[in-house]
């Protein structure tokens, strides 16, 4: 009896923490453009992050060579794809390395961060 009551609280065990996995996991980046230590073109006029699920909201800062701030406000949630957040960019862009900011609130109500880098060309 005592060996099935230990089986019986091994499987109810194993089961919580299944239906927590989802709870815990954070949205992931699907892709960025331009992407991820990628060159571009000066003539480079937004710059987008998508992430492999919806989130609540997000801001996207770029900032040029010298540190610079070249995004137009502080960016946000593309309208037409809950998923990725977009920023358009100031005139015309100087060679050099640019950095994007973002920060999501995922859908679980968690804050997320991150950066990437791009070379303009």
């Amino acid at each position: 009896m005592r060996h099935h009551r230990l089986v019986l609280l091994a499987a109810t065990g194993a089961v919580a923490l299944a239906a927590a996995a989802p709870a815990l996991a954070h949205d992931e980046v699907k892709s960025t453009s331009p992407s991820d230590g990628g060159r571009a073109s000066t003539s480079v006029r937004k710059v987008t992050v998508t992430f492999e699920e919806a989130f609540r909201r997000g801001t996207l800062k770029v900032t040029g060579p010298g540190g610079a701030v070249v995004s137009k406000g502080s960016g946000g949630r593309d309208p037409r794809k809950a998923s990725r957040l977009k920023v358009r960019l100031k005139g015309s862009l100087a060679k050099g390395r640019y950095t994007a900011q973002w920060r999501i609130t995922a859908a679980d109500g968690d804050a997320q961060d991150g950066t990437f880098h791009f070379r303009l060309r």
